[in-house]
């Protein structure tokens, strides 16, 4: 009896010492590295105005075992375009989510890409992590807004943010929290402006 009970208390201290441990670790590496949105960059197209934009986040090796564990990812960019000098400030034009999710397959040995809010869902896999990665942390020559719906010499202004998520762990496994509280970070705005 007295050693069922030494048991559970070192159990319970065991699983303790290990969620402080995990939880003060996993903070130190969110207060580290706070993903940003680095660049935005816009460009003319045949018919639209290309938005192209690059989140700098950095996944230390937890971070990435968790992925190969079979944790997907996900990373939601919010875009924003505004037309500015209307009699209230800013008037919004168009406001749009693109959803990057990443999850290892374990069987296949590759990551399986998939991008929304697209004109046309996105596939993608591949082996290589560094790929994969580049594919979660950008959008390249998104059409934006048509060009002919811009109005001529008004100032308009693109804001680019990100959430970066891990997805929610099933109850059995409850105690493990400190995934999503490293996974769950929140980039700030970022904006450029431009005139047509």
């Amino acid at each position: 009896m007295a050693i069922n009970s030494l048991n559970k208390k070192l159990s319970a201290l065991l699983i303790a010492s290990l969620v402080v441990l995990i939880v003060s670790t996993g903070t130190a590496v969110a207060a580290e590295k706070t993903p940003v949105i680095e660049s935005i960059h816009l460009i003319e197209g045949e018919s639209d105005v290309l938005l192209s934009a690059t989140l700098s986040a950095e996944l230390d090796e937890f971070m990435k075992e968790a992925l190969k564990g079979g944790v997907p990812l996900t990373f939601s960019f919010k875009i924003r375009l505004t037309r500015k000098g209307t009699i209230f400030g800013e008037k919004r034009v168009r406001s749009e989510k693109l959803t990057h999710t990443l999850q290892y397959n374990p069987v296949k040995q590759v990551y399986q890409f998939t991008g929304e809010g697209y004109k046309e869902p996105m596939e993608k896999t591949t082996r290589e992590e560094a790929e994969a990665l580049a594919w979660m942390k950008g959008i390249y020559r998104w059409p934006l807004f048509p060009l002919r719906e811009l109005r001529k010499d008004k100032r308009y202004r693109v804001r680019v943010m990100a959430t970066l998520k891990s997805a929610e762990l099933p109850s059995v496994f409850g105690y493990l929290f400190f995934f999503t509280s490293i996974f769950n970070r929140e980039t700030p705005w970022n904006q450029v402006d431009f005139t047509y």
